[in-house]
């Protein structure tokens, strides 16, 4: 029971009560008067002996009607008011909310908020079925949970022991929080239709939201004749630091390098400092101290604006295959948001073709690159037949060996080309030059790591003068040596001599500059990380026709066992939970079980903030419920009543007194 106004009836009290005991305390001013018979002297005397002041009051029947008259005005005046279920039969439906902001740890009563709102709804479904005094009558009820999906964890059922068990299966999300599927999936539950008119009939259900309110969608939903009861979840004064975006860069002057970028939200009011950690492979590489401005609050929706503040960790050597995470080093109310993810995936294999090469050199050194999926010896005929196939961008590096194709037959793609010039507007050959030494190369360039090209002798070349948007990379004693040409998708490496018309295969650097080239052509525009995914999206990969035995290790170390039609169109999901997962398969040709991993991240603003909505706009009939969980009936009308049946009691004992 809860008292609303409890000083007022204090008061009340202390004014009415006492003056009117204190009148039992008076004595009568009485007049002399003749009596016709003895017999009324013995009241009289009664009368004297109540009406004399600090006499010991005797038991009087009205007396205490009027006390008792006076303490149910008393208690109605403070309000008092008792848990009930605040129903009358009907249909009633749970929506539970499992997204990521009620992970929060910021409730006292119980380990997360969501664990709060499951207790409060086995509460409710306590008062629904409990059969007390002030009791619902029987009726039929369901359970839902949402976050950005939404799931029916029990049908209608008037059964307490069904309740109580699909609110005890619920399991939390990270998911946004979206109730539109939720109220679709109630309507179709509720919703009967006439089979004559087609039209719906019966009344609407009754709405149970235990949520904190952060619902992205609640501004876009109407009530249509139901009513909602919000039972709002979580403390007014949350802590949350969030980690909101997350890139990863490589350098120009260092591709094998990685630069990571992270930004950072503060949902607090006011100013806070912290450590912001860089791991790779769960090893820590680097920790920085960042201090981020109070968050303020929008006037007209009264929403948290958090205060940001970007992190730039130094760059650091990591080719592939890794997972890079960026974590807050701060225990606070959401765990979820505290971390972010990528993966670094392992080298793609490539497709090569070799075009018009008469010697085992070029072969040989392709041969036996271990990037190289697979070489493809062509002849000039076949080139340009694969030309107008149109299946040229079916490679990824194209190797030109002392060939230039006619100029419109070289279409878009990744070119590596020795010796004759490529038809490449802005090249500009001007004929051929002997003997040529290597003077100053672009050191930082992706194709000169390793590469020492200081004994290199050029006996016969070809004469340049590109135009300004040609970029030399290694410049000899007389002309460019190597130069790139980089024009949307057409990106073109022009060494500018036969390799066998110098001492470059006897030398180390000739080998490791083809496989530079061919790592940086290959690569080139592919993206550093592999798409991270968000909780709600479905996990889509591809994998060998082959794939047997695959498994997919999830955050929480559960292990699924996926069995798909078509490993070529895996999907799995919808995504629950943040953080990596492991996706593990084998195949018959090798012994060693084969691995993909990827990374979901949250990464939103809305379940960061969370304050919880101290009330929520769906339509009209909103109701907020109590912290108990359950709605309160107002006891001051029965008071009222009881108070009206003492006085006239006590009239009636009066005026029967006054009679005899």
């Amino acid at each position: 029971m809860s008292w609303l106004a409890v000083p007022a009836g204090l008061i009340l009290a202390a004014v009415v009560i006492p003056p009117l005991i204190l009148l039992y305390f008076l004595k009568l001013r009485r007049r002399t008067q003749t009596i016709a018979s003895t017999l009324l002297w013995k009241r009289s005397v009664e009368d004297l002996r109540a009406n004399t002041p600090f006499q010991r009051l005797r038991r009087s029947l009205l007396l205490f009607l009027q006390l008792l008259a006076l303490v149910l005005l008393v208690l109605a005046i403070m309000q008092p008011q008792v848990q009930s279920s605040g129903r009358q039969g009907g249909k009633t439906i749970f929506l539970i909310d499992t997204s990521a902001s009620m992970t929060a740890t910021d409730v006292t009563d119980a380990p997360t908020r969501l664990e709060e709102a499951k207790r409060r709804a086995r509460e409710r479904v306590e008062a629904l079925y409990g059969r007390g005094l002030f009791g619902g009558s029987w009726g039929e009820t369901m359970v839902v949970s949402f976050s950005d999906r939404a799931q029916v964890a029990c049908r209608f059922t008037d059964s307490k022991p069904q309740l109580l068990a699909a609110i005890d299966r619920i399991q939390p999300t990270h998911g946004e929080s979206r109730i539109g599927e939720a109220l679709t999936l109630a309507r179709a539950y509720t919703t009967q239709l006439d089979p004559e008119s087609n039209r719906p009939v019966g009344e609407p259900g009754t709405l149970e939201l235990f949520s904190d309110g952060r619902i992205a969608d609640l501004a876009e939903q109407v009530l249509r004749g139901e009513r909602m009861v919000y039972h709002p979840i979580g403390s007014q004064e949350p802590d949350n630091v969030a980690i909101t975006a997350i890139s990863i860069e490589r350098p120009y002057d260092r591709p094998a390098a990685v630069e990571v970028f992270a930004s950072l939200a503060n949902f607090n009011t006011t100013p806070l400092t912290v450590d912001v950690q860089l791991s790779v492979n769960d090893a820590a590489r680097a920790i920085r101290e960042v201090t981020i401005d109070a968050a303020g609050e929008d006037p007209v929706s009264g929403l948290i604006v958090p205060a940001r503040r970007n992190v730039v960790f130094t760059p650091f050597e990591q080719p592939r295959a890794a997972v890079i995470e960026v974590a807050v080093l701060r225990d606070d109310d959401l765990a979820a948001d505290s971390a972010a993810r990528l993966v670094v995936p392992p080298p793609r294999r490539l497709k090569v073709a070799l075009v018009g090469s008469k010697s085992f050199v070029m072969e040989t050194v392709l041969t036996g690159i271990g990037s190289i999926q697979r070489l493809t010896l062509l002849s000039q005929q076949q080139y340009l037949a694969k030309v107008a196939e149109g299946a040229v961008d079916r490679f990824d590096v194209v190797v030109f060996d002392n060939y230039a194709p006619p100029p419109d037959q070289m279409p878009p793609g990744r070119y590596l080309c020795f010796g004759a010039p490529p038809p490449i507007e802005g090249l500009n050959a001007f004929g051929e030059g002997e003997g040529q030494l290597i003077l100053d190369t672009r050191h930082e360039h992706p194709l000169f790591k390793f590469v020492d090209l200081d004994r290199l002798f050029i006996s016969r070349f070809t004469l340049l003068q590109p135009d300004d948007d040609v970029q030399v990379l290694a410049e000899g004693s007389r002309g460019p040596v190597v130069v790139e040409v980089a024009r949307g998708p057409m990106q073109v490496i022009y060494v500018t001599f036969d390799p066998l018309d110098s001492n470059w295969p006897f030398l180390r650097s000739f080998v490791t500059f083809l496989v530079n080239a061919v790592e940086y052509l290959g690569h080139a525009g592919e993206a550093i990380s592999a798409s991270s995914f968000t909780p709600g999206e479905a996990l889509t990969t591809r994998l060998p026709p082959a794939a047997a035995a695959v498994e997919l290790h999830l955050p929480d170390g559960v292990m699924e066992r996926l069995e798909p039609i078509d490993p070529a169109l895996l999907s799995w999901g919808p995504i629950r939970l943040t953080g990596v997962y492991f996706l593990r398969w084998s195949v018959q040709q090798t012994s060693e079980p084969q691995e993909r991993v990827f990374a979901v991240n949250l990464l939103s603003d809305r379940e960061g903030d969370l304050r919880p909505a101290e009330q929520i706009m769906a339509g009209e009939d909103v109701h907020v419920a109590g912290r108990g969980g359950s709605e309160y009936t107002s006891l001051w009308p029965w008071a009222i009543g009881l108070c009206l049946i003492v006085l006239m009691l006590e009239w009636w004992v009066y005026h029967r007194k006054a009679y005899i």
